[in-house]
């Protein structure tokens, strides 16, 4: 099952895909107003069996290229990013965690739909896309074991995890810090840090959709392969079965900390490598340099069973 949110004859609405079309749910089953408290219900099975039993003619139909797509979840408490969580960029990483894997967040003013823009200044410098797949949480967790993080999925989307390499540098510190040899010597050293306020977390900084699909349809998430193009040109290729921390892995440690609430939204990591699950097999390098700044056409994120997620730029200064 694959449903959306969109905006079609003056409201927002819940959808599903059904025979090329984009159904509204609230013409023939009774549903809340927003993914979020549809999430809540976890009554899926009831919309199928709805949707089964109503009368074709009372169906609400709208045609998928003639509305304006949202987020699926329009508003979710918080979009959680897993940081470097692919095989391929073993290679660039000096110091790294090894035993967890390392997050951060984004407003959900970052998120916008299938077919919107993303909107840049010139100012942003340098900003390249990052093809994810996204994790939609079911049920609330908190310390969960990995078994029980995954049973908890509701469904998996794709998201756009859109960087800024200018603001990152220029939100970047060096500071000195000190330490204490063994005979007692102080010595001075430094530190690099940098925050992802603005380089990672900007309006319309994560394109998210176009649908989700509901786990049910998705038996192993880590069998999944996933394509990024800009302009028609193929700039990354990869499967995630190339996650150094699996979904199950990432959820379960996530929640030690931070409690996943239904409706939010997981990002597992960036699309760099190659289809194969092979992670020693050759990559596509190309898509830490793909600059969406100034770029004009449109940026297409590709998961195997999930769909196509579309982007165009906006430049606003």
């Amino acid at each position: 099952m694959k449903l959306a949110s969109f905006h079609a004859q003056g409201a927002d609405r819940l959808g599903i895909e059904h025979d090329g079309a984009l159904v509204d749910l609230a013409s023939f089953t009774a549903c809340p107003s927003d993914m979020i408290a549809l999430i809540e219900t976890g009554d899926i099975a009831r919309i199928a069996r709805d949707l089964a039993a109503a009368d074709p003619s009372t169906l609400v139909r709208f045609d998928p290229g003639a509305v304006e797509w949202q987020p699926p979840v329009r508003r979710p408490c918080k979009l959680v990013c897993v940081a470097l969580n692919n095989r391929s960029l073993d290679a660039i990483k000096v110091k790294a965690p090894t035993d967890h894997p390392a997050f951060f967040l984004k407003p959900f003013t970052a998120l916008t739909g299938h077919g919107t823009a993303i909107r840049l200044k010139k100012s942003f410098g340098f900003t390249h896309p990052e093809p994810e797949l996204a994790v939609v949480i079911g049920k609330t967790l908190r310390e969960a074991s990995p078994r029980e993080a995954l049973a908890a999925v509701f469904g998996y989307s794709i998201v756009n995890d859109v960087t800024s390499i200018g603001m990152r540098g220029e939100d970047s510190f060096t500071v000195r810090a000190y330490r204490t040899e063994p005979d007692g010597t102080r010595v001075e050293d430094f530190g690099h840090t940098s925050y992802p306020g603005r380089y990672k977390a900007s309006d319309t900084f994560a394109p998210l959709g176009p649908t989700i699909t509901t786990a049910d349809e998705v038996p192993d998430p880590q069998a999944l392969t996933i394509r990024c193009y800009m302009g028609g040109k193929l700039v990354a290729s990869d499967h995630t079965a190339n996650y150094v921390w699996s979904v199950a892995d990432a959820l379960s440690h996530i929640s030690r900390t931070m409690t996943l609430l239904p409706g939010d939204v997981v990002a597992m990591g960036t699309a760099v490598g190659t289809e194969s699950s092979d992670p020693e097999a050759p990559f596509l390098p190309g898509i830490t340099r793909c600059n969406l700044n100034g770029f004009d056409g449109e940026i297409a994120i590709e998961i195997g069973g999930l769909g196509r997620l579309s982007s165009v730029v906006e430049t606003l200064d």
